[in-house]
């Protein structure tokens, strides 16, 4: 049996390097057609050569999530897949690292995320159908010390992700797809 998967179109954030790269290159190379943001215009620039260079339907373009502006750009754009890869880490013991830390960490991995994701979400709705991705972690069930303002933003998200699940499932002839993805520690290999 041959299954065929139909091309999709994929904006994905945090694409300026590790997971994000990898992910938006892999997608492009089975045919997906890609919107791979990143927080700097020439984390932006080198993809889009490298995607020139390989014949990837890639499209990469600045997007910081900390940012209205930057995140209302996702309006001018038509997709199908929302993946929110965008996220930053920080540690130190609990007793000793000063609370900014950790709103610095959820104010990327979990508000910023959140306000994207209600941009997608009402577009989704609109055409009834859709999917959003979180890229969470293993440490988004399992605390490690020393790791907490990461743990607890990854624990967030999920707790995030899955609410979100139930409303979509709870809306009539949609068809809006929530899911999360628990990736291990991982190396930068681009």
């Amino acid at each position: 049996m041959v299954i065929i998967l139909k091309k999709k179109t994929v904006l994905i954030t945090g694409a300026g390097s590790g997971l994000g790269k990898e992910a938006s290159i892999a997608l492009a190379k089975k045919g997906h057609k890609i919107y791979a943001t990143t927080r700097y215009e020439n984390e932006a620039n080198d993809l889009n050569n490298y995607a020139k260079e390989n014949n990837l339907p890639i499209e990469s373009f600045k997007l910081d999530i900390l940012l209205e502006t930057d995140r209302n750009l996702i309006l001018n754009y038509d997709f199908d897949v929302l993946i929110n890869n965008a996220a930053i880490g920080d540690s130190g013991s609990v007793a000793e690292i000063r609370v900014d830390r950790f709103e610095n960490v959820f104010e990327t991995n979990v508000f910023s995320s959140i306000k994207l994701t209600q941009i997608a979400i009402k577009k989704f709705i609109e055409k009834k159908k859709g999917r959003v991705i979180f890229i969470s972690s293993l440490f988004g069930r399992i605390s490690y010390p020393f790791l907490s303002p990461y743990c607890a933003s990854k624990f967030a998200i999920e707790a995030f992700a899955s609410s979100l699940r139930k409303e979509m499932k709870a809306l009539d002839n949609t068809n809006i797809q929530i899911g999360i993805i628990e990736p291990r520690s991982i190396c930068n290999r681009i």
